[in-house]
């Protein structure tokens, strides 16, 4: 289900012009005026999967699926961005990708939701619920009042 592969880079810079474009519609985005692409200024941080950051390919059977940007810190993992296609939303392929994640890194987890958006809220309160049997906390901040669930999995 999380992948990590060779065209990485190619595939989630692809991906994250997508995503960015859907979240365009909750805040402004910028755009490089030249090359008409959106701007996610941390994009190589986590391509060149560092100690503390990664990237990973969300697939199902053999085709591409989304992403999940995660930083890894002493202290906590935090999910930063997580984006599946169109066509494979609502079939639990996110959240089966999300738990095999959780699985892999036992600690304190951190997950911050988009901002504005009740459908992406949802997704996570249901699988944090549900994976953790209802141990976790949401505590909502900032001025889009942006839901932050914290658990741990140890």
């Amino acid at each position: 289900m999380l992948e990590k592969i060779d065209k990485k880079n190619l595939i989630i810079g692809r991906l994250m012009q997508l995503y960015l474009h859907n979240i365009s519609l909750y805040f402004p985005m910028d755009m490089n005026q030249e090359t008409g692409l959106y701007i996610y200024d941390d994009l190589d941080s986590y391509l060149n999967d560092t100690e503390y950051k990664s990237a990973y390919i969300i697939k199902s059977d053999n085709s591409i699926a989304g992403f999940i940007l995660v930083d890894f810190t002493e202290e906590k993992n935090i999910i930063q961005e997580m984006f599946i296609l169109n066509n494979f939303k609502r079939k639990g392929i996110g959240s089966k990708a999300v738990k095999e994640l959780f699985d892999g890194h036992r600690g304190n987890w951190e997950i911050k939701s988009l901002p504005l958006s009740e459908q992406a809220e949802l997704f996570w309160i249901n699988t944090v619920k549900e994976y953790t049997n209802n141990k976790f906390e949401v505590e909502h901040i900032g001025k889009f009042n942006r839901a932050v669930i914290t658990f741990n999995n140890e």
